[in-house]
């Protein structure tokens, strides 16, 4: 396992390497202009890759937390209702059961 360069060296490390890359690199490969705040190891520490800047790639938040779900074989967990039923994806609602109480 790689070692991740940590303290004041860590600190300016990870500066420095936002200011070289300020936008995010999968968004301005989708056309999109957002700026970059997660120094992203391409290869992770825990499967061997180096802290060094040619294993760097600066990406938004958003995309920085779906490629390390990708990585780790992370899934999305569902949503449960207060009811117990599960929430459809997007949080709109769903009947799962008879409708009117006790109809026959």
């Amino acid at each position: 396992m790689g070692e991740r360069i940590r303290g004041r060296k860590g600190v300016a490390l990870r500066r420095a390497r936002l200011e070289a890359e300020p936008l995010c690199r999968m968004c301005k490969a989708e056309g999109v202009t957002r700026r970059s705040t997660v120094p992203d190891h391409i290869i992770p520490l825990a499967q061997g890759g180096e802290d060094v800047d040619e294993n760097i790639r600066c990406l938004c938040e958003e995309h920085h937390d779906q490629v390390t779900r990708e990585e780790f074989g992370y899934r999305e967990r569902p949503e449960f209702g207060a009811d117990g039923w599960p929430v459809p994806p997007g949080g709109g609602r769903k009947s799962f059961g008879r409708r009117g109480g006790n109809r026959r």
